[in-house]
This record gives C-alpha cells, structure tokens and sequence, in this order.
C-alpha cells in the first residue's frame, strides 16, 4: 500500500521548493529563532551590549546573564553560517547556582517552542510495507533511527550524488541556487536508512517512483519527556555510566527479526541520547567534565565529526551541543594535559554571578516566591516590603571585587547604571579590566 499523499516524499519536497516547510540545520534553526525576534542595546557595565529580547519573555525568564547571551548566539551565529564553531560544542563554565542549567533548560523549551510553529516543524521519513521485501521478520516500519531529514532522503535518491542532484532538477525544477542551498546540507544517509533504501532499491529494480511508495513522512515528536528534539545527559557515576547511554547498543529483540546478521538496524540508537536530537535537536550535557575520561572521549568524537559511529557503521547527526561544568571539575580538567583535544573542541564561555542589585532584585523575587506566605494555621504573614531590597543589596556587595578605586557602594551603584559621586563608569571598566580584582 503506498503513503497517503499528503505523507509522500514528492508533497515534502514540494513544500519546502514552495517555502511552507523547512530545510535547515540545527544552527540555522536557533539562530532564526532568535535573531527572528526583538533585539534592544543596553548598557552593561558601561559597555553597550545587545540584549535579544526571546531570553526576557515568559513569567520565568533569564534576568541578566549579558555577556553570556551574547557569546552564545554569537557562537550559533558563527555556526549557522559555517564557520569553526559549526565543529565544537559550547560549554558554559561557572560557580554553582548561577543560572547556567537554568539558561539551557530555558532555551530548550523557547525551541521546541519555535519548533512547534508549523513552519518550523521537523519532519523525518519511515520505511513502510518492508514485510513485502522479506528479512525484517514481523516489522513492517522501521523510521529513521535519527530522525533524519527527508531532504536527506531526496539528496540520496540514487546511489551518486550526481544522479540525486540530475533527479530534483528534473523532477522539481529545482534552479541551480536552491540545489546548493539544499546541497550546504548535504549528508549522507545513517547505516540503517541506507542499507534498507539499498533493500529496496533491489526489489523495485532501481525504479525510483515504485521506491518512494514505501517512504512515508512523518513530524517529529516534541515531546518533552521522550527527550525528543531537546534531551539532557546528566554526568552519572563511574560506575552505572557508560557509553550507551550516549551511542546506543545492539538489541537482542531486532536480532529475532532480521534475517542478515550484518543490517545495521540491528543496532537500537534511540536506546541512547544523542539519536533522539539528532535531527536538528539540541543535546545538553549537564556537568560535562565529571564523566568518566571514556566517556568524555565519545564526545569528541561527537563533537568533531557529527557522527554516532558503532562497530564501524556510521550515522551522521544534526545537533547543537550545550554543556555546562562547575569551575572545580573544569580546572581538574584542564589540569589534565593529555585531555586538552576535548577543551580545544569546546567554546568556553565563563558565567559569573550577577553584580547589578536591581536585576538581583528579580532574582530575589523567584526565590521569594510571589505567594502570600502563611502560617501552619493558615494566617496570613506580614512580610517586609524592603526584604527583597536588603537581601539583594548584600547578596551584590558579597561578589564585588575589592578595589583601591571604588568603593563596594560605588561600584554597585554604577554597576546598576546609577550616579556614584564623581566616580565615572569609565573607572568602573577599569576595574572589571584589572586581573587583580
């Protein structure tokens, strides 16, 4: 039985010639995600910075955090258009506590988000009907292992590259600028998708339309909980982690059906995290330097090629990587000389803690809790209209440098953009400039 119509391959490529869907890297994605929306300057610090306005929109938003915003979508930026950044992960490296799970967390869900808008959905392609080839026992749908692109597909119709590109011209009227649009994103086919598109290429003679009746197209999930398109790989102990976790491994159950022992589909990618994002997802690895040294090898690999490699079988992904580290296990790390392959592969972007008492009061406010706060009898407490004031003001002058120049009021009232007397923001960069502060 062929796809419905709406599902085929030939409706996918359609909309994307047409503009109604999608064909873009994860990069690209965040990037338009972003830069799509409202960007104001500020003043930080007596520099003027950017400040793009997605970070600063639900109940529970990102309050500060300047600099790192700007790194970040400059590292996106850099990426989207192919620039090195397009090889390295980003990594987010500070104290405990000060918001750097928090801003990952918060971008994976404005993307999925964004993702969500039926113009910026993913879509990926299932083989369908394979009960009609023989050698895949009971399983009759087999969907891309990695949530491949259909593009993908398309740009691998035929065994050569060249043949696939002769097909979309002829078939689409694809022009010669739209083709190398689509080719910047040229990658091959993952092991699995490539042997059972081999499979049926065989039983179909190499007919390209009688192919494509068992090549249905399908949205990817976004849902939170399956890790799907956003996941997270917390840092486990030594002993219970492994790199399964990450890569997959080969399941037992497929191996009943399969008939060749040598099908890559034998092996069960989405048992690990990376294949659930690998179709224009983001993966963020929490506390990445507290994995095993093994382990942290696995990403580098990741990292630099693109690709969950298993037993030789190659399947090439699409994913922005985020991680975080605390300073501690980052400077054991780096102290580590043999392991400085994985620190040149990652941008480094150090987070501080916030030195502005009026953004802190925001921050103030979240741990307050915006509830009426009541006893255990159920009566209503008075609480203090300048608490939140006072314990931001000394919760600031605690992360101030010390310094000959400025005095700790000084400097938190310039850090704020206030008046300190004679004392100019100039001095205060200074400050911030001197290595011995």
């Amino acid at each position: 039985m062929a796809a419905q119509k709406n599902n085929t391959l030939h409706t996918h490529i359609t909309s994307v010639k047409k503009g109604e869907r999608a064909f873009e890297n994860a990069f690209q994605s965040v990037s338009r995600m972003i830069l799509g929306q409202k960007i104001d300057k500020v003043m930080v610090n007596g520099k003027s910075t950017f400040d793009f306005q997605i970070f600063r929109e639900s109940k529970k938003h990102i309050i500060g955090m300047y600099d790192e915003i700007n790194s970040f979508v400059s590292f996106v930026k850099d990426a989207s258009e192919g620039g090195s950044s397009k090889e390295m992960a980003f990594v987010l490296v500070g104290e405990p506590g000060n918001g750097k799970t928090f801003l990952v967390e918060y971008l994976c869900g404005i993307y999925r988000n964004f993702l969500s808008i039926p113009e910026n959905r993913k879509y990926t392609f299932r083989f369908i009907n394979l009960d009609q080839i023989g050698g895949y026992g009971n399983i009759k749908t087999i969907e891309s292992q990695t949530y491949e692109d259909p593009m993908v597909l398309a740009m691998n119709t035929h065994e050569s590259r060249a043949e696939s590109e002769q097909y979309l011209t002829r078939r689409y009227r694809v022009s010669d600028a739209e083709l190398m649009q689509w080719y910047d994103n040229y990658r091959p086919l993952g092991a699995c998708s490539a042997y059972i598109w081999n499979d049926i290429r065989n039983f179909t003679d190499g007919k390209i339309e009688d192919m494509l009746n068992f090549v249905e197209i399908v949205p990817v999930p976004l849902i939170e909980s399956l890790g799907t398109v956003t996941g997270k790989y917390p840092a486990k102990d030594k002993i219970t982690s492994s790199a399964v976790d990450l890569l997959g491994e080969e399941s037992i159950q497929r191996l009943l059906h399969i008939t060749d022992t040598n099908n890559p589909y034998r092996f069960d990618l989405r048992r690990g995290a990376l294949a659930r994002v690998a179709g224009g997802g983001i993966h963020f690895s929490d506390e990445i330097y507290k994995n095993k040294k093994d382990l942290v090898q696995v990403y580098l690999g990741i990292i630099q090629n693109r690709t969950i490699e298993i037993d030789g079988y190659k399947w090439p992904i699409d994913t922005l990587i985020i991680a975080t580290s605390n300073n501690s296990e980052f400077n054991r790390f780096l102290a580590e000389k043999e392991e400085a392959p994985i620190v040149d592969r990652c941008r480094i972007c150090y987070v501080s803690h916030n030195t502005n008492y009026k953004l802190q009061s925001e921050l103030t406010a979240y741990a307050i809790g915006n509830e009426a706060k009541t006893t255990l009898t159920g009566n209503i407490m008075h609480q203090d209209p300048n608490l939140n004031y006072a314990a931001s003001v000394a919760t600031v002058l605690t992360r101030l440098p010390r310094s000959e120049k400025l005095t700790p009021i000084e400097t938190m009232k310039l850090a704020a953009g206030e008046v300190a007397g004679e004392k100019s923001l100039k001095t205060l960069s200074e400050v911030i400039d001197d290595p011995c502060s």
